[in-house]
């Protein structure tokens, strides 16, 4: 079974859903990010989910060769999902994100 193929295992909030058809982001990408994304909490309850050089090398490892070179395109992209697993919203990032 692809990644391509995966039941998602989180619901998302209406809001996400007309952002990510908004912005051209794949369910099966989220999917990827909800699982193998790297974690940050935003201090108010929820987490964003995102993906760095550790998210990279072990999507490597989960995804064939042409499954990688088709989620490349979407390694911008963040996620936020709140206490209750829902995807909040989902965005392209358009600046360096700053970790303290």
């Amino acid at each position: 079974m692809t990644s391509r193929n995966a039941q998602p295992g989180y619901v998302l909030t209406t809001h996400a859903s007309i952002r990510l058809q908004q912005r051209g982001i794949p369910a099966w990408f989220l999917a990827l990010l909800i699982r193998h994304g790297k974690t940050f909490h935003d201090g108010h309850g929820a987490v964003i989910k995102t993906v760095n050089k550790n998210t990279r090398r072990r999507l490597q490892t989960v995804l064939s060769r042409t499954e990688y070179a088709d989620a490349e395109r979407y390694f911008d992209v963040y996620a936020v999902v709140g206490p209750d697993m829902a995807v909040v919203t989902a965005a392209h990032r358009t600046s360096r994100t700053h970790v303290h």
